[in-house]
């Protein structure tokens, strides 16, 4: 027989497990707080562990699985199957959460739920995180990429998480990280090197009124040619109930920000005469001075009544006029931008000139003193190797004749006797 006072408890213990599921499975966007740093150090370091389709593993933050799978692997980006990953050094607490896509083990979508607690409209969303590369899948594989996506609704059970659709994602391509590496051969990379990773951010307008929900998703589809291994770390997001933001002064007080061109790149300095709660600067370009985005981060020295000297190197830079500033962000999340500054860089010599890029026959490769070009391999629009042929690397002029090719377009992958690789689309006419 059961009595009211046991139906009682067990309803109250279902109440209760219900809330604990539900605090779990969702970030406060707070009043008070707003600002949230995720760095994936929680997920395992060796070995695997259970991490379920539509299941939490850390507060907010769920998987969507296309194929039926419950692990998560802790990969050095030793691996090269399908799968998702807990990426980091050997036995190292720094962690990234991570995939690689496959017609078996299927495609990824990470997701991120939260909820606006402000009592206000959420009008803004910084993202920011770090895209790391573990792994060159191999060397007929292209430019792979993770892509971003968001939802909001009153109802936090109404989000289709999975990559198999984006009906009722709103896409903020900004946010895309793609693959610093591709179509070279196969191997292991330590996606916490600077080469391997990639800083990403965006301010997205939105539209979220107290007590709703937004879910933010990374889709790691699988894409041509099997996958390479692709991460994301350091997710950070700042709201702000307020779509447009007045600049204000720093919080530190910068005696010095200029731009210089050195060679092909542009070397950012800025100095501060004193610092109260400097978490870290972030480094946004724009070529407009209207649209900035972020390309890179430097860590602050938080609070000092000492002078410091700060540099970072732009190593991509944008051909013409440029403009940067700095957005300076506190311990406390709250941030504020520095004057905009802005420079002409000319387009300089490249160590690889290819030419004509349309043609029906030859094709002149030119290189600079110093860069032996030893191979060339042409592949088609699918991915798929047409063509390979070896260059003399004592020669600093090649003639490449493609008339055997049909008519398409096709990307020509040149390689150096160091192992550095220039890309160049071509079309054979």
């Amino acid at each position: 027989m059961i009595t009211n006072f046991t139906l009682f408890t067990k309803c109250l213990l279902l109440i209760i497990f219900i809330a604990n599921t539900w605090a779990v499975a969702q970030v406060s966007m707070g009043k008070y707080n707003s600002h949230y740093n995720q760095n994936f150090d929680a997920l395992p370091v060796a070995n695997t562990d259970i991490w379920k389709s539509g299941a939490y593993y850390l507060p907010g933050w769920t998987v969507q699985r296309t194929v039926a799978d419950s692990l998560i692997e802790a990969n050095t980006g030793s691996g090269n199957t399908g799968g998702l990953f807990s990426y980091g050094s050997a036995a190292s607490k720094d962690r990234a959460l991570g995939s690689i896509s496959s017609l078996k083990k299927g495609e990824f979508a990470y997701g991120l739920l939260l909820v606006n607690n402000t009592e206000a409209t959420i009008q803004a969303l910084d993202v920011s995180y770090i895209g790391e590369q573990w792994r060159i899948s191999n060397s007929t594989a292209g430019e792979h990429r993770i892509t971003f996506w968001y939802a909001i609704s009153g109802d936090r059970t109404s989000f289709n998480l999975s990559p198999a659709s984006d009906k009722g994602w709103t896409q903020v391509p900004n946010l895309t990280f793609s693959s610093p590496f591709f179509y070279t051969t196969g191997k292991a990379l330590d996606g916490n090197a600077a080469a391997n990773r990639r800083y990403v951010s965006q301010t997205i307008s939105v539209n979220i009124p107290a007590g709703h929900f937004i879910m933010l998703r990374w889709k790691d589809s699988d894409e041509l040619e099997a996958d390479h291994g692709l991460a994301i770390d350091d997710v950070s997001l700042t709201w702000r109930v307020e779509a447009n933001t007045v600049s204000t002064p720093l919080p530190v007080e910068l005696i010095k920000f200029i731009a210089k061109v050195a060679d092909r790149e542009v070397v950012l300095q800025w100095q501060t005469a004193m610092e109260e709660g400097n978490d870290y600067f972030v480094i946004e370009r724009s070529v407009d001075g209207r649209h900035f985005e972020g390309i890179g981060m430097e860590k602050g020295n938080g609070t000092t009544t000492q002078r410091s000297k700060y540099a970072y190197t732009d190593e991509n830079p944008l051909t013409g006029t440029s403009y940067y500033r700095l957005k300076q962000v506190d311990e406390d999340g709250s941030y504020s931008y520095s004057p905009v500054i802005s420079i002409m860089r000319q387009r300089a010599r490249e160590d690889v000139v290819v030419f004509p890029t349309t043609t029906s026959d030859t094709i002149h490769i030119e290189c600079e003193t110093g860069t032996e070009l030893k191979q060339a391999s042409v592949f088609d629009v699918m991915g798929k190797k047409v063509f390979e042929v070896s260059l003399p690397v004592l020669k600093q002029k090649h003639l490449l004749n493609v008339a055997s090719l049909g008519s398409s377009m096709y990307v020509l992958v040149l390689q150096d006797a160091n192992g550095r690789t220039f890309t160049r689309r071509i079309r054979k006419i």
